[in-house]
């Protein structure tokens, strides 16, 4: 009875060097072998003993004692092989269609006031004041309550990107996404309290949003596999489509049964529930995930800088990066493509029901339409992407981005000179523009974590600067030439949206570049290291002690 707590766990060090060699001379048949990403060890029949093959290592116990515990609380062996059996070789995937489901829940949780604001006043917000909001909110309000989000957002973007560089997306991602959660739970009292208690809710949801492009960058450059780049980023972009696409149906939905509270709680409730999830369930690098196996984790591994110092990968290249013409090409390409996504997705609610007319009900379904289709093109043209090799990624590129922004700017001026009578035409005209701007996950969406690598949760991090920055200054353009909400009036909006995609388009496609930028290089971070490292011990020495040493 003495020996059965060994038997659990403890490890005997044994330093006899033929103790290996005579275990092997026995002819015990072994009943299970498994494999860890490190070891092999080989469990004997009657589970006396457990030896891990030339470690000098032995753990002694009876078998029934140790299934009984292993069933209990596993150790590293056992544990590793019922996770990696779980998802076999495609752990990657699914954490992929996790943080998407968490990118468009944050996401939702600020557009879900876009809807919402339609459910309460149903097409008449001429009585809104500061002290009644649930009677409606007048074009200022309706504007600073978008506004606030974007500079919560620019205000968190630099911290936001320093915290994930220090401890990873894990805590940080989900943190502030518990943070979306809980203060989306809370809109619906503080519309009650009043607008300035409101505007300090959405700021709270700007601050959670500040998050996103940083999870992006991070995640697709610690596990993508080289070869699925284009998948993976397209993948996880699009949740700026995902999300209204689920959410002004579901919005819609909610509104007809159980009034404009319910949307928020709803919002909230499932956030809460995606980003627990995802705390439990993630980890940082693949070489800590206990689902994730050894074939899996080489395959990642291709294409991926090694042999770095820690410190120096924590220490962003910010003068070079900045100095980059390529990196400013993506991001500013990146504020053409969410000027036409905020335009789009914040006021495409506004335009369907006042312009066009159709009744609340059924505007939540075709609202969803445009995001739904520039979702589904943004999968399909990064699969794509990845498999055109006959081009250089630069051409790709710029093909690419050409075919979403000058596409859509094309669309958009069409839509421009159409009038309101033949309301189901300017649904598919409307639809056709948001579907092509899908193909910018082969343009600079794919570019920036190509170029930048390592670095990638910072370029693509300020990506995120693009949607936060228009989502500041569109609101207030729209809402200052839409006072009627005419279908002339609108014509205006999509003609400025339109230039403003042809002219950072032209710019994207003069200074982009196909190949990692040079700071990314293992040459480039190596002899930095190796002198930062010198130049501590330099400063711990004394003068003379160095002297005489050289």
């Amino acid at each position: 009875m003495s020996t059965m707590p060994m038997s659990v766990g403890a490890a005997v060090e044994d330093k006899t060097p033929d103790r290996c060699d005579d275990e092997k001379k026995t002819k015990k048949k072994p009943s299970a072998v498994i494999l860890t990403r490190e070891e092999t060890t080989v469990v004997t029949e009657n589970g006396v003993v457990k030896q891990q093959i030339c470690s000098g290592k032995l753990i002694f116990g009876s078998a029934w004692v140790n299934k009984m515990a292993d069933s209990v609380f596993p150790t590293q062996a056992t544990a590793q092989t019922r996770y990696i059996s779980l998802f076999g070789t495609r752990t990657r995937f699914v954490l992929m269609v996790l943080i998407l489901l968490c990118l468009t829940s944050i996401w939702s949780n600020i557009l879900a006031f876009n809807f919402a604001v339609i459910c309460m006043n149903a097409g008449d917000n001429s009585t809104a004041n500061t002290g009644n909001l649930e009677d409606g909110f007048t074009n200022f309000q309706k504007s600073w309550a978008m506004s606030i989000v974007a500079i919560a957002a620019l205000i968190g973007n630099f911290p936001v990107v320093q915290l994930v560089g220090l401890v990873g997306i894990r805590t940080v991602f989900t943190g502030l996404g518990i943070l979306s959660a809980v203060s989306t739970l809370l809109v619906p009292v503080s519309i009650r309290m009043g607008f300035y208690y409101f505007l300090a809710i959405r700021a709270l949801q700007g601050f959670a949003f500040a998050a996103n492009f940083p999870v992006i960058g991070s995640f697709c450059a610690k596990w993508s596999y080289f070869k699925q780049s284009g998948l993976f980023v397209s993948a996880l972009v699009a949740y700026v489509q995902l999300a209204p696409a689920i959410t002004m149906p579901a919005s819609g939905a909610l509104c007809d049964a159980f009034q404009w509270p319910s949307v928020f709680y709803a919002h909230g409730a499932v956030s809460l529930i995606l980003f627990v999830t995802y705390g439990l369930f993630y980890r940082n690098s693949p070489q800590k995930h206990p689902f994730v196996g050894n074939v899996e984790l080489k395959k990642i591994s291709i294409g991926k800088i090694a042999n770095v110092d820690k410190r120096a990968l924590k220490k962003i290249p910010y003068g070079p990066i900045l100095k980059t013409p390529a990196i400013w090409a993506v991001w500013i390409a990146a504020i053409g493509n969410f000027t036409c996504v905020n335009m789009m997705f914040l006021f495409s609610p506004t335009y369907l029901s006042q312009v066009l007319g159709f009744p609340v009900h059924s505007t939540g379904l075709s609202s969803a339409i445009p995001p739904l289709l520039q979702f589904l093109a943004k999968l399909i043209v990064g699969a794509i992407s990845d498999r055109i090799h006959f081009i250089s990624e630069a051409t790709k590129f710029r093909i690419f981005n050409s075919v979403a922004f000058f596409g859509s700017a094309v669309f958009l001026t069409v839509l421009a000179f159409m009038g309101d009578s033949r309301k189901d035409l300017n649904m598919v005209v409307l639809g056709i523009s948001a579907g092509l701007l899908g193909a910018t996950t082969g343009g600079f969406f794919k570019a920036g974590p190509i170029l930048s690598k390592q670095y990638s949760h910072f370029v693509t991090g300020n990506v995120s600067l693009g949607i936060t920055i228009t989502m500041l200054i569109v609101p207030f353009v729209v809402n200052a030439l839409t006072h009627n909400n005419t279908q002339e009036e609108w014509s205006w909006v999509f003609l400025i949206t339109a230039a403003v995609m042809v002219v950072t388009n032209l710019i994207f496609c003069v200074f982009v570049r196909g190949e990692p930028c040079e700071w990314t290089s293992d040459d480039f971070h190596r002899p930095g290291s190796v002198m930062d490292l010198q130049n501590e011990r330099v400063k711990e020495l004394d003068v003379e002690k160095v002297e005489q040493r050289l």
